[in-house]
This record gives C-alpha cells, structure tokens and sequence, in this order.
C-alpha cells in the first residue's frame, strides 16, 4: 500500500517504517531492504512484532529488564533480569489472541451513511478497512480478513503534529495510521471521555480529525465541508467501530 511518490495523485504518500531490529527476534518470513524490516506496532512503527513492543515496554516505560534487553534504563548498565522469560511470552501470547472489536450497529441507516461519506471523502486513503493477516502458527490469526481501519504506514501528518522525535526512519512529523477499530469503545475505559491522537490531546473524534494536516488535509478539508448531518453520520460511524 506504499505511495512514497503520491503516484495516483490523491496527495498520500505512505511509507512503510524500516528498522533495524534486536538479535533476539526472528523475522521469519518478514521482508527485509539493506539489512532492515517493517516496522508494525507503536506511534511510529518502530516495532516489528510485540515480542519487539513488549520488551521495549517493559524496558523503556516500566523500567524493567529481561535477558530480551537487559540493560537498565537508569544506569545505562547491564543487570539481572527482573522478568522470567516465561512471563514475556505469555504476554505476548495474551496480545495476540485478544478478541477484535466487533463493530455495533452495523445496519442502521445513518451508519451505512456515514461509512459511504467516509469513504467518499477518502479517509479511507490511509484508514484503510480491510486487510488480511498472513500465515500464523495460531491457526485463529492465520490468513484472515479483518477491519482495522490502518495501513499500517507512516504519512506526514503536518506541523501541528510534530512532536520532535524520530524512531526508525521515521520522521518527526511522520505517524503510523492509528487503527479505528474500538474507537467507539475507548472512552468506556478512559472514565468517559476522550483523549484521543499520540498525546491525548484531542477530546473529541471532531477535534481529533480537525487537527489533520499533512497528506490528511484533503480529507480534514473535505469533513469540515460537509453538511451537520454528513458530520454527525460520519461520527457515528466512527463511535460504531
């Protein structure tokens, strides 16, 4: 789904993240270029797989070592591990067996609606909604359809969100398409409300989607265009996911 030259004209151009990644994970059957692979998981896609996200998880937020990366991010020195492998894997395995949103209201009207306008103002350019999974040793993850509303890319998302950091190849103004799926489910965990984009700043979908620049300008333009009752379909379809 790489566009890095905007080749169909529709001003997206995403790329795929390429890393350099740890001597403890095995890429399998993962496509590699100069010696580097796709990065899949975290704001940015600098994680290949979630063993990768786990590790760093546990190492850079928690503060935790393991023999994964043993290295304690306070003395920048080499110490025992303080979580069991076992304990990594079965997280691990927890992550990826955990059930995909299922979307609500499927067949109401104004849903339908909302999903046709999405559609048609091309948010769909980066969000797209239908992928399918490759071969997994987990027959249940195996070469399956599913809609998770990403492209898994990274795309200029404009000087408003730019945060300054870079990981990978990634540049500071450069995001990884968030998935949509349980958008309309996360603020039931977050005490109600939303805190939505890399930091939370967003309190609203309205607000998240108004703070779209970069190669989502077309289609922020193109919201704010619409009729109240396109802009409340189109929220609604979102709230569904």
């Amino acid at each position: 789904m790489a566009d890095p030259n905007d080749s169909d004209g529709d001003g997206i151009s995403g790329v795929p993240n390429w890393i350099t990644i740890p001597s403890y994970i095995n890429p399998e059957n993962a496509l590699t270029q100069n010696g580097k692979y796709i990065g899949r998981f975290g704001k940015k896609a600098a994680a290949i797989n979630l063993l990768h996200q786990t590790v760093n998880a546990y190492n850079q937020d928690m503060g935790i070592t393991s023999t994964f990366n043993p290295i304690d991010v306070y003395t920048n020195e080499e110490i025992d591990p303080e979580v069991a492998n076992v304990t990594v894997n079965d997280l691990v395995f927890y992550l990826k067996t955990l059930k995909a949103p299922i979307q609500r209201n499927q067949n109401d009207t104004e849903v339908i609606h909302g999903r046709n306008v999405f559609e048609q103002i091309n948010c769909t350019g980066c969000h797209k909604s239908n992928l399918t999974t490759g071969y997994s040793p987990i027959t249940g993850l195996s070469f399956k359809s599913f809609s998770p509303y990403t492209d898994m890319l990274l795309h200029d998302m404009g000087s408003g969100l730019d945060d300054g950091y870079t990981e990978g190849i990634a540049k500071t103004y450069e995001w990884r398409t968030p998935p949509l799926w349980g958008l309309g489910l996360s603020a039931n965990s977050q005490g109600g409300q939303y805190f939505l984009m890399h930091d939370g700043r967003a309190r609203s979908i309205e607000q998240a989607i108004s703070m779209h620049g970069g190669e989502a300008t077309g289609s922020r333009t193109a919201f704010n265009s619409l009729s109240q009752a396109d802009k409340n379909a189109v929220l609604k379809f979102l709230k569904s996911l």
